[in-house]
């Protein structure tokens, strides 16, 4: 019987172990001819990367998700802290949720500062994939909101030393959080035992927890 994998939801690294199972961001239009197959990508337009040439990327989403074997759209989102304008940020996010209820991807979010944003546009928007939110930093009033509307939080190297996002982390359901390990080099295995400290459960058990939460998550995506 195999051992349940380490999975890593959200990364940029591209060296993994054999026992860890990691989403490998992409970004749409950037060279990504370096591409292994042995691993698991989601692609998307990060709000960084928004030009005024690409306000319309359906197509180009579509063939490098198809290219990729890509199982998740993202990063994508919404980032208040630049100088993009929020309309152009949330048109171009709005269509790439069109492109995942399309082709029956969940989605991977960036978001700062923008919550209620976000949730309107997904009471407004419903793409019937599932929503991760990636790096969660914020507050329980805030994750609350984001719970009620059935997304997913995802927590990284964050909840190793912040204490209030660590008492926020433990009152996630287990059913409704990813851990990743982003842009850091930390390991998801160092993430993965400080998660199980917090939650008060053994590490095996947290394992098994977040494998079903995938397998609910992505369902038949892959």
């Amino acid at each position: 019987m195999a051992a349940t994998p380490y999975i890593d939801i959200h990364t940029h690294n591209l060296n993994f172990f054999q026992e860890i199972k990691a989403i490998v961001n992409i970004s749409l239009f950037e060279d990504n001819t370096n591409i292994n197959n042995n691993l698991n990508y989601s692609v998307g337009l990060h709000p960084w990367n928004i030009k005024e040439e690409r306000l319309s990327i359906e197509q180009s989403l579509i063939s490098e998700t198809k290219k990729l074997k890509a199982i998740a759209i993202g990063e994508i989102g919404l980032d208040k802290a630049i100088s993009t304008n929020l309309l152009v940020q949330e048109n171009i996010f709005t269509s790439q949720i069109k492109i995942a209820r399309q082709l029956r991807k969940p989605v991977i979010i960036h978001c700062v500062r923008a919550f209620s944003e976000l949730l309107k546009i997904k009471k407004k928007h419903e793409s019937h994939t599932a929503w991760i939110i990636h790096g969660y930093q914020k507050n329980i009033e805030i994750a609350s909101n984001l719970l009620k509307a059935d997304c997913y939080l995802s927590f990284g190297e964050a909840i190793l030393r912040n204490k209030k996002l660590q008492q926020v982390f433990k009152q996630i359901p287990n059913d409704k959080f990813f851990l990743e390990t982003d842009d850091s080099e930390l390991s998801i295995m160092k993430i993965y035992d400080k998660a199980a400290e917090i939650k008060e459960i053994r590490l095996e058990d947290l394992k098994k927890q977040i494998q079903i939460n995938y397998n609910t998550c992505f369902k038949s995506y892959e």
